[in-house]
C-alpha cells in the first residue's frame, strides 16, 4: 500500500512539472517576441507547436509502453521533457523555441499518457477511480497555478527563467521516481506493436457515429481554453495593459472554473442523465462565446469581463470533458478501448492545435476575434452534440 501511494505521488510529480509548461510562460509572451526580435502573432505559435505533438505522440506512446513497458517509456519522456525545457531556455531565436517547445510536448504526453495506463495497470474498480481522479487534479492545477509561477519569474528574472523551472520540475521528480517507480506491466503482459492493425483500428472508430460524435464535442468545447491562452497575452497585457502578475492571477482562476465544472459533474450524474449534463455543458460553452463577442461589439471588454465570458464556457467544459470521454468508450467493444482513448486524445488535441493556430494568426482588435473563436467552436460544440450524438449516435454507429 505504502508502495502503491508512493508511486501515485511520483506520477503526480510528473504529471504536474508537464502541465507546468502549458502556461507558465504566457506572462512572459510579449518579452519573448521583443527578446528574441519577432512579432506578437510568430511568438503565439508556441502554443500550437506544443499542441501538435502533443496530439500525434498519444498515437505512439501508449503502444510504445504496451512493447516496451510503462517505466522506461515513462522516465524517457520526462527526461526528454527536461532536455527541451533546457533548449527552450537557452533558444536564440523563435524558430529553435519553437523546435524546443515541440519535443517538450513529446515528452509532457509520455508522462500523462503512461501514467494513466499505470493507475490502471495497479488498481482494479472504485481503487482505479480513486487514483485517476488523485493524479488527474495534476492537470487541473498545473495550468491553474504556472501563470502566477511564471509572472514571478519573469518580473524577478526573465521569460528564460519559465523554462528553467519546467526543467527543474522535471528534474526533480525523474530523481525522485528512479528508486521509487516500478515497473507496472509484466514482460509476459507486452504486445507486440502491428502498424498495420493499429492503423485499421482506428480506421474503424472513425466510421462509428457515436465515438466520432462523443470525441468531436468535447475537441470543440475543450478548445475554449486554447483560443484564450493564445490571445489573452496580447488582449489583456499588450492592448489593456494588465501587469504580468495580475495575468497570471486570472489565468489561475481559468482553470479553477473547469475543476469547479468537473466536480459539479460528478455529482449530477447519480441523479442526471449524462447526456444531459453533457448539453449543458455545451449551451454554456456557446452563451460565453456569444457574450465574450458581445462585450467586445458594444465597447464593454474590460479585463474582468472578459475572463468572466471565458469562466461561464469553462465551468461548461467541465460538466462536458470527462462525462464525453466515458461515453465515447462505452460506444466502443473492449478491445478498442485503448485505441479509442488514444484517437479521442488526438482529436482533442488536434483541435486545440488547429483554433491556436487560426487565433495566432489573427489581427486582435481587443477581444473580438477571440470572441467570435470562442463562439465558433462551442457552437460546433453543441451542433455535433445535438445532429450525431442525438440523432446517428443512437442507430448504434
Amino acid at each position: 500500500m505504502a508502495q502503491r501511494k508512493s508511486s501515485l505521488a511520483v506520477l503526480f510529480a510528473m504529471m504536474f512539472s508537464s502541465q507546468l509548461a502549458l502556461t507558465i510562460f504566457l506572462p512572459a509572451v510579449p518579452d519573448i517576441a521583443r527578446d528574441l526580435n519577432t512579432t506578437l502573432g510568430r511568438t503565439q505559435l508556441i502554443i500550437p507547436a506544443y499542441l501538435i505533438a502533443f496530439a500525434f505522440m498519444q498515437l505512439i506512446v501508449g503502444p510504445l509502453s504496451d512493447r516496451f513497458g510503462r517505466r522506461p517509456v515513462i522516465m524517457g519522456g520526462v527526461a526528454l521533457f527536461m532536455l527541451a525545457s533546457l533548449a527552450c531556455a537557452f533558444a536564440t531565436d523563435i524558430w529553435q523555441l519553437l523546435g524546443g517547445r515541440f519535443f517538450q510536448a513529446a515528452g509532457a504526453c509520455a508522462s500523462i499518457v503512461v501514467g494513466r495506463a499505470t493507475v490502471r495497470d495497479t488498481n482494479d474498480g472504485k481503487a482505479a477511480a480513486q487514483a485517476m481522479s488523485y493524479v488527474a487534479i495534476s492537470l487541473g492545477v498545473g495550468p491553474a497555478v504556472a501563470p502566477l509561477i511564471g509572472a514571478e519569474l519573469v518580473e524577478t528574472f526573465n521569460w528564460r527563467a519559465t523554462f528553467l523551472a519546467t526543467a527543474l520540475a522535471s528534474g526533480l521528480s525523474l530523481l525522485v521516481a528512479i528508486p521509487v517507480l516500478r515497473e507496472t506491466l509484466p514482460a509476459h503482459a507486452r504486445e507486440r506493436i502491428d502498424i498495420f492493425q493499429l492503423a485499421r483500428g482506428y480506421l474503424a472508430l472513425f466510421r462509428r457515429a457515436g465515438f466520432m460524435g462523443y470525441s468531436l464535442t468535447i475537441s470543440f468545447q475543450s478548445a475554449i481554453f486554447q483560443v484564450f491562452m493564445t490571445a489573452a497575452p496580447i488582449v489583456l497585457i499588450s492592448q489593456l495593459g494588465v501587469s504580468p502578475k495580475v495575468f497570471g492571477l486570472y489565468l489561475m482562476v481559468i482553470p479553477i472554473a473547469f475543476i469547479a465544472g468537473s466536480f459539479a459533474s460528478g455529482r449530477l450524474v447519480r441523479f442526471l442523465p449524462v447526456d444531459l449534463i453533457i448539453g449543458t455543458g455545451c449551451t454554456m460553452g456557446v452563451l460565453g462565446g456569444l457574450l465574450q463577442a458581445a462585450l467586445a461589439l458594444t465597447g464593454n471588454a474590460t479585463p474582468t469581463l472578459i475572463v468572466v465570458a471565458i469562466l461561464i464556457s469553462n465551468f461548461g467544459t467541465g460538466l462536458v470533458l470527462a462525462n464525453c470521454y466515458a461515453q465515447a468508450l462505452n460506444t466502443v467493444p473492449p478491445a478498442f478501448a485503448g485505441a479509442a482513448s488514444a484517437l479521442s486524445g488526438c482529436l482533442h488535441m488536434g483541435w486545440a492545435f488547429t483554433m491556436s493556430l487560426i487565433v495566432a494568426n489573427l489581427p486582435h482588435s481587443l477581444s473580438l476575434q477571440m470572441g467570435l473563436a470562442q463562439t465558433v467552436t462551442t457552437i460546433l460544440s453543441l451542433t455535433v452534440f445535438l445532429l450525431v450524438v442525438r440523432t446517428y449516435g443512437r442507430r448504434g454507429g
